[in-house]
């Protein structure tokens, strides 16, 4: 699938030349979804779709129609064929992102599943899934991030010495994003929860900020990259792990599927048993999060070899 390029327009930009902000005339809309799109696709097309739409009016149907097709954009190849390093770090971000929201879905699914104890008699496969699915989330973490350290500390080395405190702040993201996260559940835990915890509905709240955290600890790497443009080992080396992380997750996805659809079929006392929209929402985020990862990490890892 290629990359869908813009309407066509008059004046072109060229790659590469995209303004960080958006012009004032730009409306909210349009602005959201051109954000919607993976960092290569804004480089290289964002300000001719902005001044297109400003001249059009960016109408609610041009608006829908450009939002719609970001997922293709995400799937699809960068502009940037020719330059393996930038391929690889698109293709990083992308897998980088789509891993994240991955593993956030694995660990709602351990909570609400796993450490819940639904483990129906005279069905082991499920009992099995959990087990494929630790080992495989451990496996594929331990990966990624071994693979991408070297990486993130050339990064925050280059970052340090050209005195850039924005990507210093875009690469200290993994780890203040989810820090934050925890202090606000330890709060949340101790201001409301009671003897068996919180409420759904705070439950609810603390999974939607715990996925927003996840997503900016991921954009947080993506964004230091778009900016420092690394080269070299590092780069190879985290484009491959990216590879056999995302391969080792999308067995952990597999696990996922087998034990939910275990669970749905016979544990009685699981409220997906009674109630399949829940579980079958939560399947296709999953497949689709772990296909979008596959994909990337697969042509970051291609790119890679072609490099090496």
């Amino acid at each position: 699938m290629s990359t869908p390029a813009p309407p066509p327009s008059s004046s072109h930009r060229g790659p590469g030349r995209s303004s960080p902000g958006a012009p004032p005339g730009t409306s909210p809309l349009a602005r959201a979804a051109i954000a919607l799109y993976p960092p290569s696709w804004r480089d290289r097309y964002a300000d001719e779709v902005r001044a297109l739409l400003d001249d059009s009016g960016a109408g609610p149907v041009a608006v829908a129609s450009l939002a719609w097709r970001a997922l293709p954009a995400w799937i699809g190849p960068p502009p940037q064929r020719r330059d393996r390093p930038a391929r690889m770090r698109s293709h990083l971000s992308t897998a980088l992102m789509a891993w994240s929201m991955l593993v956030g879905l694995g660990l709602v699914f351990a909570q609400l599943t796993q450490f819940q104890g639904y483990r129906p008699a005279g069905h082991p496969e499920v009992g099995w899934s959990y087990a494929v699915f630790d080992v495989a989330l451990a496996v594929s973490a331990l990966t990624a991030g071994l693979g991408g350290l070297p990486l993130w500390l050339l990064m925050l080395r280059q970052a340090h010495r050209d005195m850039r405190p924005r990507a210093i702040a875009y690469l200290l993201t993994p780890i203040l994003a989810p820090a934050a996260w925890l202090a606000c559940v330890t709060v949340t835990v101790r201001l409301v929860g009671g003897p068996d915890g919180v409420s759904l509905g705070w439950f609810a709240a603390v999974t939607v900020a715990g996925f927003a955290c996840a997503a900016l600890a991921a954009a947080g790497p993506g964004l230091a990259m778009r900016g420092l443009q690394p080269r070299g080992p590092a780069l190879l080396l985290a484009a491959r792990a990216a590879g056999l992380a995302a391969a080792v997750m999308v067995v952990a996805a597999a696990a996922i599927a087998v034990a939910l659809t275990g669970l749905c079929l016979w544990a009685e006392t699981f409220p997906g048993h009674h109630h399949l929209a829940v579980p079958a929402l939560f399947l296709t985020l999953t497949v689709a999060a772990a296909a979008v990862t596959a994909v990337s990490a697969a042509r970051g890892a291609r790119a890679a070899h072609a490099e090496g």
